[in-house]
Order: structure tokens, then sequence, then C-alpha cells
């Protein structure tokens, strides 16, 4: 059974409760003496020996359980942290809750980001096997897995694992966003080549530590784009790639038909008109919803 910290209430006065230290971590029996109305404060009772009788308020979130219940706790509060320990880079961890969001209903399973980073909380063992193809000892198969009040919690390796599954069987999101991050990445590059690098880039160079913590975002960003490409080219090494360019190549065509059409129609022939009418029809399709991510909205004629 697992046993998470409690916040304690004035019912719980004159009642044992674990203490935690927050400077070494260190673990006290005390006795919960005040507990005023919507405290942040509560007095303390401690009763180990070594503690010798204190009496005094501290912040209500040191009392974690009653005393009884402390055994259950810790042991809830190791396998919490034996999966933590796995936890992702920056740069991974924020595009993976990104596309998990997109790929799975939180019904079935959500990616725990901040502290719990990396964390997969599975709900529905059985639909997320089903639409990552996984099989069940995949899913459960690293030691630091457990489960928590009847649900089952995965750690980072295996929510990689799921998600680049996920991206395989449906690479859309995937490819999108690599292409929206490729796209303002680019866009990046063509400012600094126009403006020069910015301050904090410079900055950074000199041993400035604000700059070099603003620029170590821009390279988080280079980093999740990498991570982005490896996703879904993982099996297949030309997929992100090959959509990228098709896109670009159809844009391109969108933007020269006019130019050509207007050629054609300049041959009385019938199968030129034919032909003119056919290439104007295609150019008069929609643009994907995607398009923009490459600037289609600035390149497509008028």
């Amino acid at each position: 059974m697992s046993v998470h910290e409690r916040r304690v209430t004035s019912a719980d006065e004159g009642t044992d409760w674990l203490y935690v230290d927050p400077k070494d971590g260190s673990q006290h029996r005390v006795e919960i003496d005040v507990v005023p109305d919507k405290a942040h404060k509560i007095r303390v009772q401690h009763l180990d020996r070594d503690m010798r009788g204190k009496s005094e308020w501290v912040p209500i979130g040191r009392a974690k359980v009653p005393w009884e219940l402390r055994d259950a706790y810790q042991a809830t509060v190791d396998l919490w942290r034996a999966a933590e320990q796995h936890r992702p880079p920056t740069s991974h961890g924020e595009a993976a809750v990104l596309l998990f969001d997109s790929l799975v209903h939180p019904g079935v399973a959500e990616i725990y980001y901040n502290g719990a980073a990396g964390i997969l909380v599975v709900r529905n063992v059985d639909e997320l096997l089903k639409i990552s193809r996984l099989t069940a000892e995949e899913l459960r198969s690293h030691p630091d897995s457990f489960e928590d009040d009847g649900v089952l919690h995965v750690p980072w390796p295996t929510t990689l694992n799921v998600l680049k599954a996920l991206c395989q069987r449906r690479p859309r999101p995937a490819l999108e966003l690599l292409a929206q991050r490729r796209a303002d990445d680019d866009a990046w590059k063509q400012q600094i080549a126009r403006d020069g690098d910015p301050w904090w880039v410079q900055g950074a160079r000199e041993g400035d530590r604000y700059a070099k913590r603003l620029r170590r975002w821009g390279e988080i960003e280079e980093e999740s784009i990498a991570f982005l490409h490896w996703l879904v080219d993982a099996d297949s090494p030309s997929l992100a790639d090959d959509f990228l360019r098709l896109r670009e190549m159809y844009l391109d065509f969108v933007n020269i038909v006019p130019e050509a059409v207007s050629r054609i129609r300049m041959i009385p022939a019938k199968i030129s008109q034919d032909m003119a009418l056919r290439l104007q029809e295609l150019a008069d399709r929609p643009l994907p919803a995607s398009a923009g991510l490459l600037g289609a909205e600035k390149r497509a004629p008028d």
C-alpha cells in the first residue's frame, strides 16, 4: 500500500508524527501541539532524546505522516526516488511532454514533469500496449518500475521506448514539431548572420554567468531538435528529411505555377489549355495545415 504525505490538521493535535528536517533529511518523532486555522506553521514537541524535549514552531510541511505510517511512507518515497534518478535532459523532457500530450489521452497515460520528470504514469495498460504495440514485458521490464495505488509508473528509459514506438506509428506530431523548431532555428541563425551575435553570446565568451545561462537555452533548443529527429528516424533514417523535403517541393510548386500557367496559356493548342487548367486546379488546393511552419504564408502566391 502506497502512503503519501498529508497536511496535518487541528484534529491531529496530541498525536505523534514523522518529522523530516529539510536541512539534512533526518527523521524525528514529534507530537503535534498546535495547528492554527489556515496554518503555515505548527507547534511541535520533539520526542527524540537527542532533541532534548525541544518545542518549536515549524513549517507545516515538515510533518509528513502519522508516526505509525512512517515505514510505509518511506517505502513509497524510496520507490519514487529510484524512478526519478533516471530523469531526462531538459531538452528531451520538454519535447517528450509536448509530443505525448498530442499522441495519448491522459486517461491512458501521461508523462510527469518537474520533480518527477520522465516518469510515465500508465492508467490504462491494455490501451497503451495496443496503441504502442509494445509487449507487457517491455512496458514493465525496468527494475525501477512500480505501482502506486494500483497505477503503473515507469521511469524515463521505458517512457522513451514508449514515445519512440508511438512516434514510429504516428510520426506527424513529431515531424511538425521538428519542422517548427528547425524553422525557428533557421530564422534565428539568419538574424545572427544579419545583425551579429546577441549580447549574451558575446557575454558568455567573456565569462558572464547570466549570459552563459541564456546561451545554454540556445544549446538546449539545438539538443531538442536533434532529439526530435532521432525519435522519427530511429528506424527510418530518412523519414524526417523526406517529409520536410516533400513539403518544401510542394510549396515551390505552388509558387511557380502562376508564371508557368501564364506562359502555357500563350500556346493556342487545346492540350496546352487543358494542362494550364489542371496546373491551376492543383495549385488552388488548400495548403496543408502545417505549411506555415516553412513560411508558406509568405511564399505562396496571392
